[in-house]
């Protein structure tokens, strides 16, 4: 029988599933924090002295990690389980671009650790996402980004894209758009799986990304599909 972990937009909804005597038990929590950049019942993001921190209360265990570098301008994508954020890089006083991280909010191990937003060149980020073992990224430009923690096959297109996805380390490039607007672009994303198989500590699955770059045809998506595999920390 195949077994997955919760994807986070199901972490919620498995609350409901407790015992009513196990949601009555008080649970960790994490207090409020000055320089809050994200909160929700599982717990919070915050900035302070050019870092980024985060506890989670996932799995019913409270973690409390340094993720990495912050400064002003960064963009953050937080979950229970995982984070991706942009850090603008400044040289001679300019900012020429975003490098990209992304790790556990349970034991703040990175996947990602400064790299660049197109993987061979500069580019600045308008909005970052984080779903699973995933993260990814639209740039100012309309390129949109899709990064895999733990990629096991090359990438695939869904739909017709600008050209052929090709997989650079943890990174494929999905396509650039000139238009909608990269606000726009970003507002079609959606990150999800299928094809999942593992146990409570890890597995694999094929991660998709999809937009609908056309804003006439809503209902046409286009995009990657990425197999690629997680694992769970302090299991087992």
């Amino acid at each position: 029988m195949t077994v997955r972990r919760l994807a986070p937009v199901l972490l919620a909804a498995a609350a409901l599933l407790l015992p009513a005597a196990a949601q009555a038990k008080a649970g960790p929590t994490c207090p409020a924090k000055a320089g809050t950049l994200f909160h929700d019942s599982y717990g919070r993001a915050w900035h302070a002295k050019g870092s980024l921190y985060s506890c989670t209360t996932v799995y019913g265990h409270k973690r409390v990690v340094r993720l990495g570098p912050w400064r002003s301008g960064a963009k953050l994508a937080w979950t229970a389980t995982h984070a991706a954020w942009s850090v603008p890089l400044i040289r001679a006083g300019k900012v020429v671009g975003d490098r990209l991280y992304a790790g556990s909010t349970e034991d703040g191990r990175r996947w990602l650790v400064g790299t660049r937003a197109l993987g061979a060149a500069e580019a600045r980020v308008q909005r970052v996402f984080a779903w699973d073992a995933t993260a990814a990224w639209v740039t100012t430009a309309g390129a949109v980004v899709f990064a895999l923690q733990d990629p096991q096959d090359a990438p695939t297109a869904i739909g017709t894209l600008p050209s052929a996805p090709t997989a650079r380390s943890h990174l494929t490039v999905v396509g650039t758009w000139a238009t909608p607007s990269a606000t726009e672009l970003g507002r079609t994303i959606k990150i999800d799986s299928v094809n999942e198989d593992g146990d409570e500590c890890g597995g694999a699955a094929d991660y998709r990304l999809t937009l609908a770059p056309d804003a006439t045809a809503p209902a046409t998506r286009v995009g990657v599909s990425w197999p690629g595999g997680w694992s769970r920390p302090f299991c087992g």
